[in-house]
C-alpha cells in the first residue's frame, strides 16, 4: 500500500486534482464534480493515513485562490483564475530547490511531468496512482468487514492479554537459557 511513497522516498505528494479525477471516474459530468472531489479527497485522506505522507491536491480555480486544510494534513488548493493548477504545481516544484527530491507529483500531464523531472521531482501517472488508491480502499474494506484480518497496533499486540504460542515460549526459553550458559 505504501508503494508510491516507499519507491520514491516521498515525504510529500502533490496531486493534479482534476487529472486524477478523470482517471478515477472517466465518465463524470460537471454536475457531479463537487461530489467526485469530495470522494477523491476522502481517498487521499485514507492514502495519507496509510502512508504518513503529506498530500496536497491542486485544482484549477475559477475565482479567488483558496486553500483548505482538513483535520488531517490534507491540503487542498484552488488556484486563482489567473493561474492553472498545472502552473501552480510547476512553480511549487521549482520553488523547493533541493527539497524537491522528497516530492512525488501525481499527474499524467506531460508538461508537468517534463518540468517536474527537470527540477528533480519524481512523477507517477494518475492512472497508476488511481489503482493504488483502489487497492487501499479494498484493503481498508477488508479490514472493516473482517476484523480478524485487521492489523493490530503495537499497543494492542503488547497488551492484548493473549497467551504466548508454543513457538514464542520456546523462543523465549532459548533466549533465557542461552544467556545463563
Amino acid at each position: 500500500m505504501k508503494e508510491i511513497a516507499m519507491k520514491t522516498g516521498a515525504k510529500e505528494i502533490i496531486v493534479d486534482g482534476y487529472n486524477l479525477i478523470h482517471k478515477l471516474y472517466p465518465s463524470f459530468t460537471s454536475a457531479t464534480l463537487e461530489v467526485l472531489r469530495e470522494k477523491t479527497e476522502k481517498k487521499l485522506l485514507r492514502f495519507q493515513q496509510e502512508t504518513d505522507c503529506h498530500v496536497t491536491i491542486v485544482y484549477d480555480g475559477k475565482g479567488s485562490h483558496r486553500e483548505i486544510a482538513y483535520g488531517a494534513p490534507l491540503h487542498i488548493v484552488f488556484t486563482p483564475a489567473s493561474k492553472s493548477a498545472d502552473h501552480w504545481i510547476i512553480d511549487y516544484a521549482k520553488s523547493l530547490n533541493t527539497r524537491v527530491k522528497m516530492v512525488t507529483i501525481i499527474t499524467s500531464d506531460n508538461e508537468i511531468r517534463l518540468y517536474a523531472n527537470a527540477f528533480g521531482a519524481k512523477c507517477v501517472k494518475s492512472e497508476t496512482f488511481a489503482r493504488q488508491l483502489q487497492e487501499i480502499e479494498d484493503a481498508v474494506a477488508m479490514r472493516t468487514d473482517n476484523p480478524s484480518s485487521r492489523r493490530m497496533t503495537v499497543k494492542e499486540k503488547k497488551f492484548n492479554g493473549a497467551l504466548l504460542s508454543d513457538r514464542e515460549v520456546n523462543r523465549w526459553m532459548q533466549l533465557f537459557t542461552s544467556e545463563k550458559s
